[in-house]
């Protein structure tokens, strides 16, 4: 099966005294109805991965492909594109728009995907993610966990083909780990998703389809 988003010897090098090169020779496909995650020792390069691999960064060598599109020679316009509709993210720090109530918040994520909002999509996000309760309090008022919550509400609402999330489970206990991991299976049942998610949790990273180490900038499958 074709893969969503494919990496071909990507390299990514850090021009700093020594140069810092957290990508060297990095290879993956990401097969669609698919969920890949991403271990190893935290600081070695797996934000990066993410961030060369949605089109955040820019590969010093190699090539990242989302479907047909090269990401590493694409305009600042299609690869904005891509963020629009192809390719989400989750990122460490839950950012959310502080002006914002809850589900404005995620009212605002259907619409930047060019859907509207008042098909009951908001409400039933709230109450899957257990925010029904706070759902017109600003992240302000929100407990940490709270917050990270919306945000992985947000992203699984916007409907992008691809989804990749860092460390998702930051802020949240055991049950609400499980309960995310359960999220994202649904949200590549069917074949035509797929998730890519980072995390420092063995654990948690033996619940995916396939399991790779990134050390020393290189990637490998794990067994």
């Amino acid at each position: 099966m074709e893969a969503l988003i494919e990496l071909r010897d990507v390299v990514k090098e850090f021009r700093s005294v020594p140069p810092v090169r957290p990508l060297d020779g990095v290879s993956l496909a990401v097969a669609p109805g698919r969920i890949v995650a991403v271990t190893g020792v935290s600081g070695k390069g797996k934000s990066t991965l993410l961030n060369v691999m949605g089109g955040l960064l820019r590969a010093d060598g190699g090539s990242v492909r989302y479907r047909d599109l090269d990401l590493t020679t694409a305009s600042a316009a299609a690869v904005d594109a891509v963020h629009r509709r192809g390719i989400g993210f989750v990122f460490q720090s839950p950012y959310l728009f502080q002006a914002l109530t809850a589900r404005e918040n995620l009212a605002l994520a259907l619409r930047a995907a060019g859907r509207r909002p008042g098909g009951g999509e908001v409400e039933e996000a709230l109450e899957d993610m257990g925010l029904a309760d706070r759902a017109d309090h600003l992240p302000a008022e929100l407990s940490v966990g709270q917050k990270r919550r919306l945000v992985l509400a947000r992203a699984l609402l916007a409907g992008h083909d691809v989804l990749l999330a860092d460390e998702p489970t930051n802020d949240l206990d055991a049950a609400w780990s499980d309960a995310v991991f359960g999220r994202f299976r649904s949200f590549v049942e069917g074949g035509g998703r797929s998730v890519v998610v980072v995390t420092h949790d063995e654990a948690y990273a033996r619940q995916a389809d396939e399991v790779y180490v990134l050390e020393e900038g290189k990637l490998a499958r794990r067994a």
